[in-house]
Formats: C-alpha cells, structure tokens, sequence
C-alpha cells in the first residue's frame, strides 16, 4: 500500500498526470486530499486515464474541496471523507467538470440532481448519503483498508466495481472473473490462513520484497 498526499499548490492537470503514474503499479493508492479549493475543471483527457489505472485509487478527504481537486476524488476507486469535510460544488451558472459529472453519473440519480440542480457546499455526511462517497471516518482514525490484501481479489473487486455491464453479460463477467480470482491461488491460501488461525501470505505487491511464505 502506498500513501501520498495532494499538493493543493501544483497545478491540478500536472500532479493528477503524476498521480496517474503512481497508479500505473497494481496495489492500493491512498491519496491524502486536505484544503484543497482551486477552482476551475480539469479536462476529460486528464481525468480519464486516471480511471483506468491499475492500481485501486483511495481518496482520503479531509477539509474543503473543490475543482479540479474535488473531481480527483471522485473519480477514485474508493473514496473516504473525515468528519468535518465539506465538497464545495460548482455554483449553478457554471457547468460542472466532466470528472464530476461522470462520478455524478456513477453515484445515482440523487447524486446528479444534487450536482446540477443545487451547487453549494456539501457536508461529508451528505456525500456518504448521495452515494458520491463510500464512507465516513472519524478525523484521526485509520482507514477501513484490508492489510494484508490479495492483490488478485483486490484487483478483481476493482474491476466490476468499474464495469458498467449488467445483464447477461454482467453475470459472464462476475463468471469469469470468479474463475480468475481462483486460478491465483490466493482464495485457497486465505481459508487454509483461517482454519490455521494466522494471517493469510498472499503474494507481494510488485516491488515490496514480499511473497508467499514470509
């Protein structure tokens, strides 16, 4: 798992594109996000490539946020907001970004009128309810994040969390993905971790050190 933390003064489009490089490794990215209000969008072209990342995205919000910054977020993976945050969305005489539309768009049809019929501020707790954030978290605690993780079923999770299929062909990817997930060998390690009553080994993050066995 690694961490780092937004920079509120780089311009918004350059540390998102190094953002976008940390993600390019499989694994966790925390991100930290604290008092982060520049104003004005980002372009399509810089946020979309931060959704295909490889590695699962984590937003860890703090603070008022706003712009390009606030689009960041949630466009994430995994998205957590302390106690006391606020989201600052666009005023209704100006459009929203395309980052948030699409989060707008993910998060439900409450979520969409909220952006685009209401603007103003929106308190942590609204969020979580608009379904824009995935969870509150008291201001000092730790996140809710697995360790250690099996980076295929963290990998997998990802993925249908991301697709838009439904149907039929949603349930050949949850197939097929079950099938994957248990050709890493991982879910064999986690039960046999359980019934031994020890912390499971799953293989290492890629440039950890760490594997099976230790």
């Amino acid at each position: 798992m690694r961490t780092l933390t937004w920079t509120p003064d780089a311009p918004p489009a350059e540390r998102l594109r190094a953002l976008t490089a940390e993600a390019a490794t499989p694994g966790i990215l925390v991100v930290r996000f604290r008092d982060a209000v520049a104003s004005g969008a980002l372009p399509w072209e810089s946020v979309e490539p931060w959704l295909r990342s490889r590695a699962v995205t984590v937003a860890d919000v703090g603070g008022r946020l706003a712009g390009g910054a606030l689009e960041v977020v949630l466009c994430s993976d995994l998205i957590f907001v302390r106690d006391g945050a606020s989201l600052d969305l666009p005023a209704l005489d100006s459009p929203p970004g395309a980052g948030l539309l699409w989060a707008a768009v993910r998060a439900g049809h409450g979520a969409l009128a909220r952006v685009l019929l209401d603007g103003g501020s929106m308190s942590a707790q609204e969020a979580v309810q608009v379904g824009l954030a995935h969870q509150l978290v008291v201001a000092d605690a730790d996140l809710p994040l697995p360790d250690p993780v099996s980076i295929a079923a963290l990998t997998a999770a990802r993925d249908l969390m991301r697709s838009r299929a439904d149907g039929s062909a949603g349930r050949a990817l949850e197939l097929a993905t079950f099938r994957l997930l248990f050709a890493a060998g991982d879910p064999e390690e986690g039960a046999r971790a359980f019934l031994e009553r020890r912390a499971p080994r799953f293989e290492a993050e890629p440039g950890s050190g760490r594997g099976r066995g230790e």
